[in-house]
């Protein structure tokens, strides 16, 4: 029994009768569901009859010491189209095999193993059958996968590309085998830490493989291996089935799913003898353990209806409960619980964290770094398997001993302790073989220069070779002086002739880490640094066509070659390998183009001046093109090699179809609102900016273009100064360009826009008050709270429009909200800043209402309704009692003033976003308390509100003074509370974040208040802070123009305004804030902001431009703003003309025209 047992755990199969398949059945496109036979061999021959495959064949042999020999041999199989056939121990050639050489009268077999492994007598009798035997078997395992390459060579196969696998584990070769097998693709073997001398030998003979694909993860191929490997590509996984499924996925576009087959990772064998059948079909291999593996999952998503998912081998090695669940794509679901398998730093900037499992929810995994017990802020990326996430710090970690903890929603899955050390360098690597060579002329000498490459590694493995760290390499040459920079060695020789010397000896060291290294390079006998270039495509980066007249940049993708046979973009390696031609004007950069009208130059790459772009321009002639001119441009090396890319230059771009489109809102009398439009040139290509369409080639009747901040065109319906069409009902609009094409847009202007309709935000009125408590509201400029929409459903702008007269209508309008109270409550008027008015309390333009809470409600409560009352001041009736205006709307909201016993605990509001860490560090909450000032610092604090807490959960507005204070625990941050300033307590706390020291890109605080509860007793609250150093970068621009205030009005459109000449008198301030972020005697009128990523309307300017200035009769002003953006002339004449533009720091723009006014009275 025990015998038994063996063989059948030997081979890895159940004690079955070999399925009957048809000869040449893989042909006829017939592929069952399972493939096996009793025995391994009877399975391989099963495998061969499908292949179809006749006359060559792979002899591999079945025993596990040796089928290690047999993994590298699916590519080679495949070119010869030779099924792979099996050969257990013994003097005697398996039965079954010999029967299927003879049925497929096979004339040759390649042998993978030495004599050692298949006998001397075995292929003694294959002799005698009359089959031609050649070993490929060599010294070792590493040898014979570079003999099997060699072969593949040798017959011709088109080798450009390797796999490289881990030499001692099976499952990552065969991971490999047919995705590699139908590329062409040799599969060698390696070690971990080295690349073996035989496998390093081959690479270096082949200069045509250009790149390589590593199988498994730094568990079995290092990162030093990886490196000097030819543009290597890692695709692994947590274990090897892991692998199995990543490199599946990597794979997947060059895969197709019609057939998949599965076998037995944990014998390999029959994965082994199926490589060539599955890449006969690009067909994937997958691998099991006995279980449904998670490339199961993937597979299944990718087949159809049709597909056929057939097991390699008897159900002993491959169940039918697998097969069907790699069919159905249910996963065999991983035993235990989650728990974390590894905690290290795989980078300077990086920690992994290594799971035994996909969490069920990756969302709910936290992750909390610390450096005693400072928090560091990371993020977390997962890989595809969602079994390792990447906590990325911005900046380097700083050496010291961090621990990470993991929480699985509220399980804690542990804590682990990493130490980080110093990063350095651990390798320097000279990755060329040969030396290239370049000559030049320099005043009638000439001198030649050589160029080789390099690399250099940190501990972790990663490439650090454009670091500050390298920055410090030596390198030197008997034969000259060596500059290293940015991966490039540059050989400035001492002598006249370097192509004399065979061989160049390059030293290089790092005095720091004591890390060397020496290379001896074999001189190039041509002149030049590349042995190929081909070109790519032409592309520009907003989609566009190479256009006459249109100088756009383009640039023309490429891969190159150097003489070692890496592949490189080295910005002097391409420059010193192409043959390029001067125009005479001192540029000597030039590729060959077949016209004039086209250059294509080789550059350094604007964003890596390391690299090399090709840029390709159109050189505007001054002669239109009359049609379009085919183009050919060409490069082409010193050793030779051509590659011309063919283009076409067309005629210079015009509007060639303008197409209007009906808005989807309404457009009433005086208002220019945005028509949308297509417009394209006579190539198909979308026409988006304003200098692309305000041309003689369109007309437009009705409408007009304007230029937005982004240099885009917006078609504004109406008349040219924004103000639209004077009368409702219907209207047309017309497109024409000069190339016939006619569109037209008719439009039913409704009658002119009336306020109609009040609404209340309940997030910002709240209900629930404390006795003695205030809150406001008003249209957005201090509070919100209240919207108006007109009669077509459309927000109303009752800040900067709620007084005016529509054209041609009446009666004029000055909508106002009055507030009146019953009960427990009063209310006030606050203008815009905050300060209580006179009179009855009215919310407009700034302006906003006050509701207070009456005192001495703290034990007995009490309920007050506040009604809102929507009016137009100017109906005709007087606004008395006796006369009261027409209530065009209203809206009552009950305030249950709280007894004390009813607030039951606090909150306060989350600060969801990192705020900019813009404060100085010298900054003190006295300071800012005493400031009169509120300019940038003010934009870009946080400021949550605290609140009481209803028994239901409500929020409650609490009484003035109940914000005791507010406290933060990191010296980055520096608070400010309700102490400071009035006149609601519990919406003045803020927080401001201090500037960072060098290298710290964030910082993080708990923001702690106290409050004097209702019940007597101090409470507190808490809620963390972020801050960031990440630069202001605007978003938009905008031109802040206050209507609400008297003798101001703007155009629909934002681009006209009318201002009175009392807002624009010496050293008044036309921006946000001025260059030291001062808001100081900022103007009331009219002023330039940007709003960057944090929010804030304070990012700085760049520039305030005055464009134009002129007076009433047309002759010049001399209005002038200075470069702190105050107006540094005296005031402009009342009808003066000023067109002033605001520019971001990253090139935003924001036009407007003003018309200065009369003085306020």
């Amino acid at each position: 029994m025990k015998k038994t047992k063996k063989a059948l755990a030997s081979l890895a199969i159940a004690s079955m009768a070999l399925t009957s398949i048809p000869f040449n059945a893989f042909a006829a496109g017939t592929v069952p569901t399972r493939i096996a036979g009793g025995t391994a061999a009877q399975t391989a021959v099963a495998i061969a009859e499908q292949t179809g495959w006749t006359g060559t064949a792979i002899l591999a042999s079945s025993a596990s010491y040796g089928m290690v020999d047999a993994l590298t041999s699916g590519p080679l199989a495949t070119f010869l189209k030779a099924p792979i056939l099996l050969q257990e121990p013994g003097a005697v050639l398996n039965a079954d095999t010999k029967a299927e050489l003879t049925k497929l009268n096979v004339k040759k077999v390649y042998v993978t193993s030495g004599s050692a492994v298949i006998s001397q007598a075995v292929l003694d009798q294959l002799t005698g059958m009359g089959i031609a035997v050649e070993s490929l078997g060599g010294a070792d395992r590493f040898e014979t996968s570079v003999n099997i390459a060699k072969k593949m060579v040798a017959l011709g196969a088109p080798v450009s590309k390797v796999a490289v696998a881990y030499g001692w584990l099976n499952q990552d070769a065969l991971s490999i085998a047919s995705i590699a097998s139908a590329s062409n693709s040799p599969i060698l073997l390696t070690e971990k830490d080295a690349v073996p001398a035989s496998v390093k030998a081959f690479l270096a003979a082949n200069a045509s493989i250009t790149s390589s694909d590593v199988i498994g993860g730094t568990g079995v191929i290092s990162e030093a291996v990886k490196a000097a490997l030819p543009n290597a590509t890692r695709h692994a996984g947590n274990t090897a089935y892991d692998t199995n499924n990543q490199v599946i996925q990597d794979f997947s576009s060059s895969l197709t799913y019609g057939n998949v087959y599965v076998a037995s990772g944990v014998t390999g064998i029959d994965a082994l003898a199926g490589a060539p059948l599955a890449a006969a079909s690009k067909s994937a291999i997958v691998l099991t353990n006995g279980t449904v593996p998670a490339a199961a999952s993937f597979v299944h998503g990718k087949l159809a209806a049709d597909s056929v998912v057939t097991a390699l081998g008897g159900s002993a090695v491959v169940p039918e409960t697998v097969r069907a669940g790699v069919v159905s794509g249910v996963v065999t679901p991983p035993t235990g619980n989650l728990s974390v398998t590894s905690v290290s730093a795989v980078s300077a900037t990086d920690f992994k964290v290594v799971f035994n499992q996909a969490p069920a929810d990756t969302s709910k995994v936290t992750f909390d770094v610390k450096t005693g017990t400072t928090p560091v802020t990371v993020t977390a990326t997962w890989n595809a398997a969602k079994t390792e996430a990447i906590l990325t710090n911005s900046a380097n970690f700083p050496e010291a001993t961090y621990t990470v903890g993991v929480k699985n929603d509220t399980t804690d899955l542990g804590t682990s302790t990493v130490a980080v050390v110093q990063q350095k360098i651990a390798s320097i690597n000279i990755t060329s073989t040969k030396l290239g060579v370049v000559s030049t002329t320099v005043a009638g000498a000439t001198k030649q220069t050589g160029y080789a490459t390099y690399n250099v590694l940190d501990q972790y493995g990663n490439d650090i070779t454009t670091g500050a760290l390298a920055n410090s390499l030596t390198f030197q040459s008997g034969v000259g002086t060596v500059e290293a920079k940015d991966g490039l060695l540059t050989l400035d020789s001492n002598v006249q002739n370097l192509m004399q010397f065979a061989t160049v000896v390059i030293t290089g060291y790092d005095s720091t880490s004591g890390v060397s290294v020496s290379a001896t390079l074999t001189t190039s006998t041509q002149i030049g640094t590349l042995s190929d270039f081909q070109f790519g495509a032409l592309t520009n980066v907003d989609g566009k066509v190479l256009t006459d007249g249109d100088t756009s940049e383009f640039y023309a993708s490429f891969t190159a070659t150097d003489i070692s046979g890496n592949p490189t973009n080295n910005y002097d390696m391409i420059y010193g390998g192409l043959i390029l031609h001067s125009d005479n004007s001192g540029n000597d950069n030039l590729l060959t183009t077949s016209n004039s009208y086209v250059t294509a130059t080789v550059e350094k790459d604007p964003s890596d001046s390391s690299k090399a772009v090709i840029k390709v321009v159109a050189s505007n002639s001054g002669n239109s093109l009359t049609m379009d001119m085919p183009t050919v441009i060409t490069a082409m090396t010193w050793t030779g090699k051509t590659s011309s890319l063919n283009t076409t230059l067309k005629k210079a771009s015009k509007v060639d179809t303008f197409t209007l489109m009906s808005p989807s809102y309404s457009i009433a009398v005086n208002e220019g609102k945005a028509i949308p439009f297509t417009a394209l040139d006579q190539n198909g290509v979308a026409l988006t900016k304003y200098s692309d369409l305000k041309t003689a080639d369109l007309t437009i009747s009705n409408a007009y273009l304007t230029e937005n901040t982004d240099g885009t065109a917006t078609l504004i319906a109406g008349k040219d100064d924004g103000t639209g069409f004077a009368n409702d009902g219907q209207q047309v609009i017309t497109a024409t360009t000069t190339t016939g094409k006619y569109s037209s847009l008719t439009l039913n202007i409704q009658k002119y826009a009336k306020a109609d309709e009040l609404a209340l935000d309940s997030s910002v009125l709240l209900s629930n008050m404390q006795s003695g408590s205030s809150q406001g509201v008003d249209f957005g400029w201090n509070y919100g709270g209240f919207t108006v929409k007109d009669q077509y459903g459309r927000v109303f702008d009752m800040v900067g429009k709620a007084a005016g007269a529509a054209i041609n209508s009446t009666p004029a309008y000055n909508y106002e909200v009055l507030a009146t109270t019953s009960g427990a409550v009063s209310v006030v008027g606050n203008d815009r800043t905050e300060t209580v008015t006179n009179g009855a309390p009215i919310a407009y333009g700034a302006n906003g209402i006050r509701i207070q809470a009456n005192s001495g409600l703290t034990t007995t409560g009490g309920t007050g309704t506040v009604t809102f009352k929507l009016v137009n001041t100017l109906d005709g009736h007087a606004g008395t009692v006796a006369d009261p205006y027409t209530v065009i709307d209203s809206k009552s909201v009950t305030i249950q003033v709280l007894k004390n016993t009813d607030i039951k605990d606090y909150t306060m509001d989350t600060v969801a976003k990192p705020i900019f860490a813009d404060a100085s560090t010298s900054t003190t909450s006295g300071a800012i308390a005493a400031r009169t000032d509120f300019g940038r610092l003010d934009d870009y604090a946080a400021n949550p509100y605290v609140y009481g807490k209803s028994a239901s959960g409500s929020k409650v507005v609490l009484a003035d003074g109940s914000v005791l204070a507010a406290n933060v625990d990191s010296s980055d941050f520096v608070v400010t509370d309700a102490s400071s300033y009035s006149p609601f307590g519990y919406k003045n706390v803020a927080v401001y974040a201090k500037t960072l020291g060098d290298n710290v890109t964030t910082s993080s605080t708990t923001l702690s208040v106290t409050i004097m509860g209702a019940d007597g007793l101090v409470h507190s609250v808490t809620t963390p802070v972020t801050s960031s150093t990440a630069s202001s970068v605007p978003t938009k621009i905008q031109a802040a123009v206050n209507t609400f205030m008297p003798g101001v009005t703007l155009n629909d459109v934002g681009d006209v305004a009318h201002v009175s000449q009392t807002y624009l008198s010496t050293g008044k301030l036309l921006a946000r804030t001025d260059t030291s972020g001062s808001n100081a005697n900022r103007s009331l009128g009219l002023y330039i902001r940007a709003i960057d990523q944090y929010g804030s309307k304070a990012a700085p300017l760049s520039q305030l431009i005055v464009v134009s200035k002129t007076h009433a009769d047309g002759t010049a002003s001399d209005f002038a703003v200075g470069s702190d953006f105050r107006i540094s002339s005296a005031a402009p004449q009342v009808g003066d003309v000023i067109t002033l533009s605001g520019v971001s720091s990253n090139g935003l723009v924001k036009t407007i025209k003003i018309i200065v006014t009369a003085p306020l009275s």
